[in-house]
């Protein structure tokens, strides 16, 4: 399965498969109950392919832990979520002994090991990454966004007279003739 096609939603347990997208919303369906809902642009969304952990030398991306710990576990599912805070933590630091456990959080440590058991049990392993031609398709719809924001901006700005803050213009003297 694709990194790309799997999202966390803030505020939602568990994982979700993108079935479709469009401008206001995304259609996607939980991997706990297999409903399907749609979220909308407003959401806070991270794709997974986004997140990353914190470790000792550099980051290092999700899909690449997440696929060392089913290497580990030989597709077998991992501890519980619920378990003790101590059990997680022992488990992820004999796949992850690197893991800067300064900057990441026993919450962390839970939502790893919850989302592995999850993709496991949608044999969702081994995860990919999106094709390079893919990833060059995305950046070209980026870009030229971009460049009609920039041009849109530059108009904008053209279009409004410039006038130092604070200063308002001077009203009008005029005289009152008396009646």
């Amino acid at each position: 399965m694709k990194i790309t096609d799997i999202l966390a939603i803030a505020g939602k347990p568990g994982l979700y498969k993108v079935l479709a997208s469009g401008s206001a919303s995304i259609v996607v369906e939980s991997m706990m109950d297999q409903k399907r809902s749609s979220v909308p642009g407003t959401a806070r969304v991270s794709n997974l392919a986004d997140i990353t952990m914190y470790t000792q030398e550099n980051d290092v991306p999700l899909r690449e832990i997440l696929n060392r710990i089913h290497e580990s576990q030989k597709g077998e599912a991992g501890p519980s979520h619920k378990e003790s805070a101590q059990a997680i933590r022992d488990f992820v630091d004999g796949i992850v002994p690197e893991l800067d456990h300064d900057r990441v959080y026993q919450s962390d440590l839970k939502k790893l090991v919850q989302w592995y058991n999850l993709l496991t049990a949608q044999s969702a392993f081994p995860l990919e990454e999106a094709e390079p031609a893919e990833k060059e398709e995305a950046e070209k719809k980026k870009k030229p966004a971009a460049k009609k924001k920039a041009a849109a901006s530059k108009a904008a700005s053209k279009a409004k007279p410039k006038t130092s803050a604070g200063k308002k213009p001077a009203a009008k003297a005029t005289k009152k003739g008396k009646v």
